[in-house]
């Protein structure tokens, strides 16, 4: 009697099949988003977020996301999901960003903070778990990864 034989990229389906997603955001509701992303009130020189698909998009609806409003700002912004533990799994976290505009300085941070932070009062200075993205210095791109505090714990 033969073995049954499994192809490979069927293993590899069924293992993303598994995989539990704790958060996702597509902004498919319109204006709902602000319902659920809660804005920094910390520091009045913060700039504002809205909803756009931006000047080149695949999909008008299904491309739509968080864009900032004005140059030279910063940006803090935050949406909740529930507390989870990654102990004996492996982590992924994945996110998108498009600069449409000549930045000469700048980033696009994503981070993961505690469940207990207080979102209305998000700043520089507000304790994270994981802290990655890309920092532009005029024509250089660099890919940043952080821990704070350093620590190869599981979340």
């Amino acid at each position: 009697m033969a073995g049954a034989r499994v192809p490979l990229w069927a293993i590899c389906m069924l293992r993303v099949a598994l995989a539990t997603v704790y958060f996702q955001e597509e902004f498919l509701d319109g204006e709902h988003w602000r319902n659920r992303w809660v804005q920094s009130t910390n520091d009045s020189r913060f700039g504002h977020f809205r909803l756009s698909s931006g000047k080149f998009y695949g999909h008008k609806e299904k491309d739509k996301g968080l864009q900032t409003t004005q140059n030279g700002r910063f940006y803090a912004i935050s949406a909740r999901f529930k507390p989870f533990s990654n102990k004996g799994k492996t982590l992924v976290i994945q996110y998108t960003v498009k600069h449409e505009q000549k930045m000469d300085c700048g980033g696009g941070y994503i981070k993961v903070f505690p469940a207990d932070v207080d979102q209305k009062n998000l700043n520089g200075k507000s304790q994270y778990y994981i802290m990655f993205g890309e920092f532009w210095w005029y024509n250089t791109t660099t890919s940043r990864d952080f821990e704070n505090p350093p620590t190869s714990q599981d979340l």
